[in-house]
């Protein structure tokens, strides 16, 4: 999502980083989030996200960018058989 063309433009409409309006995103609409980051500079990135606000056209412009169910969950499919498993969480094909 830090590559994605519409989070990029919404970041350069409000100087910020793409990171920095991700994270502006979800707080915005009353989602915790946990950034990690051992680097100080990402460090005051991820502070300063409550100096501007996302305006409506912004947020429904990055809401467009939802992939659905399957953009949100991991599978492992890269796992050989892992849907044979018996442990296997996803019998639902998406």
């Amino acid at each position: 999502m830090l590559e994605n063309d519409v989070v990029v433009e919404v970041a350069k409409k409000h100087r910020k980083t793409p990171a920095q309006v991700l994270l502006r995103f979800f707080v915005q609409n009353g989602v915790s989030v946990i950034p990690k980051s051992t680097n100080p500079q990402r460090l005051m990135e991820n502070i300063r996200i409550f100096d501007f606000e996302l305006d409506p056209e912004d947020v429904r412009a990055l809401r467009s960018q939802d992939a659905g169910e399957g953009g949100r969950i991991v599978r492992f499919l890269f796992f050989p058989g892992i849907t044979e498993h018996p442990e296997y969480p996803f019998p639902i094909q998406f």
